[in-house]
């Protein structure tokens, strides 16, 4: 009974596909048939289905770089209707399809992707600036700057060498590194050296009134750049901003070099060819100031990388700012005084960009070679720069040279 069923079914199924195929060739007939009754006039009074049209091919244009060059890609148009106005019939069709699949296709054109700095105005993406430097000439020190890895560069610098009040023998020079944005690191380049100066200006004009000695004159100015510290960073906390910045400052004074930092900032002296650090790094590796910071309440962890960091948050232990640390991370600098004498050529005050590449002794020397081959004072700043980025640097590298002959 089943085998019955199957070949009843087999029946029915070859039945309507004979029937459709019927069908078929029976609409073709008719759709291809040519009118019978069409005298011979011309294509204008022709009926429509009659007239030979011309298929425009249509273009893509696509605008690769400038948009006065573009690539014409031609998609050729098939004409579905070809076997019924007299064009050609199914096998011509058929033929030519075959001819223009057997072609070579054309060549693929891939746009240029722009460079990073010249992404076109309105794409929805970052892209960091090109690698910034920047060289300062002044007066009595120069400088040499280089973003690294980050999109911004958060060091900063400043020098006051002009004379405040007719004395000549005041200046003040500074380097400074940012840490989690350029806002502290902003407010410290811009206010802090205004600070310094003003404060000593101020304990100065006290003293000339009093006829202080010269020991308290020393005093009352390492008494004035703390201030002056304290009030920058003030400044800083009051306004809500996050962040940090490290520094490292000079202020030369009737003979005498006064020196202080923040941080990983650091100050190397060139005395009769031979390196003298005058700063010590503030870290949370350094001895004294775990001892203060565990004192304090806070603690100090070394992580897998070797680093040494406060909280488990920030590397070093005195910055500007930082907000969230300050009870450890303080702001009272180290500050150090130096008679400045004969033998004291330079001071190379940079960041830690250069110092974790470059030994004390290594700038000294290369500030000193590039000073005998008579290069631009502003050149050996640079081969600093250059020397800590081929050994792996890549953070900001900021170095500034101060001449200290001027002074003796």
């Amino acid at each position: 009974m089943l085998l019955y069923t199957v070949q009843f079914l087999c029946s029915v199924v070859a039945a309507f596909t004979r029937l459709v195929r019927a069908l078929h060739k029976a609409m073709a007939t008719v759709l291809c048939s040519p009118p019978v009754s069409v005298p011979a006039a011309s294509t204008a009074s022709s009926p429509l289905s009659m007239r030979r049209t011309t298929k425009v091919h249509p273009i893509v244009s696509i605008t690769v770089g400038d948009a006065s060059k573009e690539q014409q890609l031609f998609a050729p148009a098939v004409d579905a209707f070809a076997p019924c106005n007299g064009s050609g019939g199914v096998v011509e069709q058929i033929e030519s399809t075959k001819k223009a699949a057997r072609r070579r296709p054309s060549m693929l054109v891939i746009p240029v992707v722009p460079e990073a700095g010249e992404t076109p105005a309105g794409w929805g993406v970052v892209v960091a600036e090109k690698e910034a430097e920047v060289e300062v000439e002044g007066e009595g020190f120069c400088l040499a700057s280089r973003r690294g890895a980050r999109h911004a560069n958060e060091d900063a610098y400043c020098a006051i060498t002009h004379k405040v009040r007719a004395d000549s023998q005041l200046a003040f020079y500074g380097v400074y590194d940012g840490h989690g944005g350029r806002a502290a690191v902003d407010l410290v380049s811009e206010r802090l050296g205004n600070n310094v100066v003003a404060a000593v200006l101020a304990t100065t004009e006290v003293q000339e009134g009093a006829a202080e000695a010269a020991s308290s004159s020393v005093d009352a100015t390492v008494a004035a750049i703390r201030a002056a510290y304290l009030s920058t960073d003030n400044e800083f906390l009051g306004q809500g901003l996050r962040g940090g910045s490290c520094a490292a400052t000079a202020l030369v004074k009737d003979g005498n070099l006064y020196v202080a930092n923040l941080g990983d900032c650091r100050a190397v002296m060139s005395r009769d060819g031979t390196a003298t650090a005058l700063t010590s790094d503030h870290t949370a590796a350094r001895g004294d100031e775990r001892v203060r910071i565990e004192s304090s309440g806070g603690y100090v962890s070394c992580g897998s990388n070797g680093v040494w960091r406060v909280q488990d948050c920030l590397a070093v232990s005195r910055a500007f700012g930082d907000a969230s640390l300050k009870r450890w991370v303080i702001s009272e600098p180290e500050i150090r005084r130096h008679t400045l004498t004969a033998g004291c050529e330079f001071l190379v005050l940079a960041s830690d960009g250069l110092w974790n590449k470059v030994s004390n002794q290594e700038a000294v020397d290369a500030v000193s070679r590039s000073s005998n081959y008579g290069r631009t004072s502003a050149g050996c700043c640079k081969e600093l720069v250059d020397m800590a980025r081929s050994r792996g640097s890549r953070d900001d590298i900021t170095v500034m040279v101060v001449d200290l002959k001027r002074f003796t």
